[in-house]
């Protein structure tokens, strides 16, 4: 006999459970919207506000009418002892009476280049001094007024390779010297990086330049010419508190949005007992009546008096063909499962396929001792995307790499397919890595209309004396350990992962390994492996565990990572590829140190 069973959940709740769900939902989505928003606006309003300060401070230098005259002084004599006044006015002061004594009724604001070459050396120099102390003091001002944690003016030649700094301003929070970090004092020289070289050689008259980290705004103005030298205007503003203040702020914003959708709730749901929840009872209760009775005229009879234009009366015509339909559906259910299995089957082909494709004979190179390697890679799905690959370029280099493919499973693991055979195949033609990278680069981007992208950390090194060249586009910095010592953080500006855009460039970097020297490489499932609680396992937890026993065997060392970040996740599911290799070098002067040691 059928039994009703009992209902413990009614439509209501489930309905309301899905609607409020989509509300928690929304109103998570609306959170980070509206946050990106009111932090991209504040961006904007920083950009605006490096306009107001540059007028500011162009108005401040050319407010005197011999700034030319005063820059072009204090570029010719700054390798002399120029008695300049940073932060105070006291010997300025004095320099300005003397000054106004010699000359009576003097205006330094007015003060014309013609009016000076009648002033004596000592006071062009004194002049000089006051205006910078002068144009100091302003630029003091503005930082403070505006929050500004770097303001500065340096000028350069054409190929700004070198910038020398012309007045930086300062406040209590920020001393002076010529360290980094510090308000640079008048003359001091700093050679450009490759990011600011970029920005200074595309700047130009009544342009702005910006450029972003995640922590700071950097902001740049062509300001004039003098000759030879340009001089350009310069600021830094701390964004990353920025943050803290949007978070807040929306958070106040989805509190009323919050309210308004609770009054919402409440009028949907009387819509939805009337609408809704009363003819489905009905339908209800004449369903249970004919599994009772098996009166179908009496059903039918009550059911066709549910007068409902919508999914509930056609719910009450559709019953008695609901049988058939069930029985259609369990046909399908056993063809869509014998499909899975097959697939199944063919992901289990493909992950045996992809692990033959990866080194996996250890000792790789038996028959030399220059060095010894081994590498793991755990995909986080059958197939995955990260590999590494490591062969010998001629009898005297090795070449190592190490790879990530943006997505997981099986798209990435043909991607990943194709660019270790790119990688490796270009690197046997010969040329320098930065070579190597560009032009597999150029042919991943041909035709990857899916976007998809390589991260890779590539090195080649000699056996024989340690010398060899690294290039990372975009992938994590690579672990070191020297001989008898501790595994740090090696960090160094990276290139662009590959395939995301062709005509890219790469760098190469210099590396010297010692006897007894250690890399490890890895990619980044391994730093952001999470536990459930969504704290990252980090590379400070990763130098800790190699730390823990340093003078482990290549092996044992991938061991003891794999075993303390499976400690620190605590079961939580693998979200990415994880993926390390270790390299050890001996070189030929360690040979038998090497071969006591095993």
């Amino acid at each position: 006999m059928f039994r009703r069973p009992k209902i413990t959940k009614t439509l209501a709740y489930q309905v309301f459970t899905v609607f409020i769900a989509g509300m928690l939902l929304v109103d998570i989505v609306s959170f980070f919207v509206l946050k990106s928003l009111s932090y991209n606006s504040i961006l904007e309003e920083k950009e605006k506000l490096t306009q107001g300060i540059v007028r500011d401070a162009y108005r401040y230098i050319t407010e005197y009418d011999s700034y030319m005259w005063v820059m072009e002084y204090l570029l010719n004599h700054q390798d002399e002892d120029l008695d300049l006044e940073y932060d105070t006015s006291i010997a300025t002061n004095r320099k300005l009476d003397a000054l106004m004594s010699n000359h009576e009724g003097l205006n330094i604001k007015t003060v014309r280049p013609d009016d000076l070459e009648y002033f004596s050396d000592e006071d062009q120099k004194a002049f000089a001094e006051i205006v910078y102390n002068r144009w100091l003091l302003r630029f003091n001002g503005l930082k403070e007024s505006y929050d500004i944690d770097f303001l500065y003016i340096f000028e350069s030649d054409d190929n700004y390779n070198e910038v020398n700094f012309i007045i930086s301003g300062s406040d209590s929070k920020l001393r002076r010297g010529k360290n980094p970090g510090e308000a640079y004092v008048f003359g001091t020289k700093v050679v450009t990086s490759e990011a600011q070289y970029t920005s200074f050689r595309d700047l130009k008259k009544d342009i702005s330049k910006f450029v972003y980290t995640s922590e700071y705004l950097d902001a740049y103005r062509y300001l004039f010419k003098l000759d030879k030298h340009n001089f350009v205007i310069g600021m830094t503003f701390n964004i990353k508190d920025i943050n803290s203040s949007v978070f807040y702020q929306t958070l106040k914003i989805l509190f009323a949005f919050i309210i308004l959708q609770s009054f919402l709730l409440v009028f949907c749901r009387f819509l939805l007992a009337e609408c809704a929840i009363k003819p489905i009872e009905e339908v209800a209760k004449n369903v249970n009546e004919y599994t009772k009775t098996k009166d179908a005229r009496k059903v039918k009879t009550q059911l066709s008096l549910i007068k409902t234009e919508n999914e509930i009366g056609s719910l009450s015509h559709g019953i008695d063909e609901m049988i058939g339909e069930i029985e259609s559906y369990l046909k399908e259910i056993k063809d869509v499962t014998a499909e899975n299995e097959r697939i199944s089957v063919e992901l289990n082909l493909a992950q045996k396929i992809q692990a033959d494709m990866l080194p996996s004979t250890f000792p790789a190179f038996p028959g030399i001792k220059q060095f010894d390697v081994y590498a793991s890679m755990d995909p986080a799905k059958e197939v995955g995307g990260d590999f590494y690959d490591f062969f010998m370029a001629d009898d005297d280099h090795v070449v190592l790499v190490i790879a990530d493919v943006s997505g997981k499973g099986v798209p990435a693991s043909l991607f990943m397919a194709i660019a270790k055979a790119l990688i490796k195949n270009r690197k046997l033609l010969g040329g320098t890595l930065s070579e190597v990278l560009r032009d597999v680069n150029q042919q991943l981007s041909e035709g990857n209309e899916e976007g998809m992208f390589v991260t890779v950390w590539m090195a080649v090194v000699n056996i024989h004396t340690g010398k060899g060249y690294a290039a990372n586009a975009g992938h994590e910095h690579p672990v070191l350990r020297h001989k008898d010592g501790s595994y740090e953080l090696v960090k160094y500006r990276h290139s662009m992962a590959i395939a995301m855009m062709p005509e890219v460039s790469y760098e190469d970097h210099e590396i010297q390994l010692r006897p007894g020297d250690r890399i490890f490489v890895y990619t980044d499932g391994l730093p952001e492996a999470r536990r459930g609680d969504g704290e990252f396992y980090g590379t400070d937890r990763l130098i800790n565990a190699l730390n823990s026993e340093p003078n482990a065997e290549a092996r044992k060392t991938i061991d003891n990572v794999t075993a303390d970040m499976n400690s620190f996740v605590a079961g939580a599911e693998q979200f990415d590829d994880v993926t390390m290799l270790v390299f050890d070098f001996y070189g030929d002067e360690f040979d038998g140190a090497k071969e006591t040691k095993e």
